[in-house]
């Protein structure tokens, strides 16, 4: 199954957590500016939780997917460097599994951040031509179990 990235701000994200434009384009974004600075900033703290910042390389798209994983424990909140972003999302509901026609996948943009509940179904980012460099932010503790799960009759390819 292909799946077709698009941009975050394109679709109905709620479904998933939430989206913030910190280019000041989002009404849950505080915006501010001064000689020579502009300042943009969430009007709550981003996860629920104390939580740990982490950094990741993905991959170039196109890419087969054929794990995610999810946590029950924790939002993660997820932002790009300095290149668009793309990850594979979907609603996890009762299901040990993730399911190809629930999947959707997002680009993210420099200045774009998305926190996706607990319990959203997610891949590691990858870049739209490059591989790419992003930060996520989580709750973490020692022991943490992350288990990467097979996409049930899985993989699906991302592209743009």
């Amino acid at each position: 199954m292909k799946i077709k990235a698009v941009p975050v701000s394109t679709i109905d994200f709620s479904k998933y957590g939430v989206y913030y434009d910190m280019n000041g384009g989002s009404a849950n974004v505080w915006t501010s500016q001064g000689d020579g600075w502009k300042d943009a900033r969430t009007n709550r703290s981003i996860i629920n939780a104390s939580g740990s910042l982490g950094i990741t390389q993905g991959s170039a798209l196109p890419c087969k997917v054929s794990k995610m994983e999810r946590h029950l424990h924790t939002e993660e909140a997820l932002f790009c460097l300095t290149d668009p972003i793309v990850v594979a999302i979907a609603n996890g509901g009762d299901h040990k599994q993730p399911l190809p026609s629930e999947i959707e996948a997002v680009i993210i943009q420099p200045g774009e951040v998305i926190v996706l509940n607990k319990g959203i179904w997610h891949d590691a980012c990858h870049g739209l031509h490059n591989p790419v460099r992003y930060y996520w932010l989580a709750e973490e503790y020692e022991g943490e179990p992350t288990e990467w799960v097979d996409i049930c009759g899985g993989p699906v390819e991302l592209h743009v």
